[in-house]
Formats: C-alpha cells, structure tokens, sequence
C-alpha cells in the first residue's frame, strides 16, 4: 500500500509540475511549447514504457525489473536536481518511461498470493492513490520557496519506496489477520 501510495505521488508531482519546470529551465519557451512538446514527449515516452516493460517481464522478474525501473527513476530525479537546461528536462521527461510499469506491478505484487483477503487487499492498495493528493503541494511548496529544481528530491524519496518494494518489501505479503 505504501509502495502505492508513493508512486502515486510521485507520479502526480511530476505531471503536476512539469510544464513549470519545462519553462522555467528553458527560459523563452511559452506554456504551450511546454505542454505540446514536452508534455507530449513525457506522455509518448510512459506508452512506450508501458509496452516495453511488458516485454521486458517475459525475461525478468516483475519486482525485480520494478526495483531497477525504481532505481533509474530515483537517479533520473536527481538528474531534474543537478542538471540545467535541456538535460534536467530530459531527464524528468524521460522518468516517465521507467514509471510506465510501477502502478501495476505494485499492485499485481500487492494481492499476490492473499487468498481470500484479496478483495481486501486490493481496496487498500486503490485508496492508496490519496498519495496523489499528498505530494504534489509538498512539491509545490519547495518549488516556490526554494527551487523548483529542488522540489524533485520529493519523488526521488518515493522512488527509494518504489525501489525498495521491487526488491525486498513485496516479500512481506503475509496474509491479513482475520
């Protein structure tokens, strides 16, 4: 659930935020260049991620391939942190490739193997999603007051749960008590 709740937010950050982002690391660069362009790349990237991620599944494990896709996401964050110009927007856009996966790999790894505490289980992990109602204005508030640059430390902390469920956490899905 957690896992959940911290790609969700990340996720939503970021689409929150980019076109700003876009504009301010590319100085003349208008909010619609920003959202045709740019937002449109980031879009285009996450359906491919989506396929290619699939395909890469029938050769590695899914939480093992959400763990690396975690990592990369964690670095590519940081990348929109410590690059300027057109690499830091690269980089956020093409975090989209490598989240493409993440919300139904987590979930797919969430109710497995719950028997019976499925339906359960599988109405935590949508309720979840609240995590799209949580990080956005806590990027937002960074964005203002410090930087928007700084304001992707936030979903690389909630790629770090992301990564972490990938390799080890998704091993802790012991049955709920009745």
């Amino acid at each position: 659930m957690l896992a959940q709740l911290f790609y969700v937010g990340a996720q939503a950050g970021i689409w929150g935020i980019t076109i700003n982002y876009v504009i301010e690391l590319l100085p003349g660069t208008s909010r619609e260049i920003a959202s045709r362009n740019y937002m449109a790349f980031g879009t285009l990237l996450f359906v491919i991620g989506r396929f290619l991620g699939t395909f890469l599944m029938s050769y590695f494990k899914d939480h093992r391939l959400l763990g690396i896709y975690g990592v990369i996401a964690i670095l590519l964050s940081l990348g929109g942190v410590f690059l300027d110009g057109k690499m830091a927007v690269y980089s956020i856009l093409i975090i989209n490739l490598f989240m493409s996966i993440m919300f139904p790999t987590i979930f797919a790894l969430g109710v497995r193997d719950i028997g019976e505490h499925t339906k359960l289980g599988s109405s935590l992990i949508i309720m979840a999603i609240v995590g799209g109602a949580i990080v956005p204005p806590i990027m937002g508030i960074i964005a203002d007051t410090i930087g928007i640059q700084q304001s992707f430390w936030i979903p690389a902390v909630c790629f770090i749960a992301v990564a972490y469920y990938g390799f080890v956490g998704y091993k802790s899905n012991s049955p709920i008590p009745s």
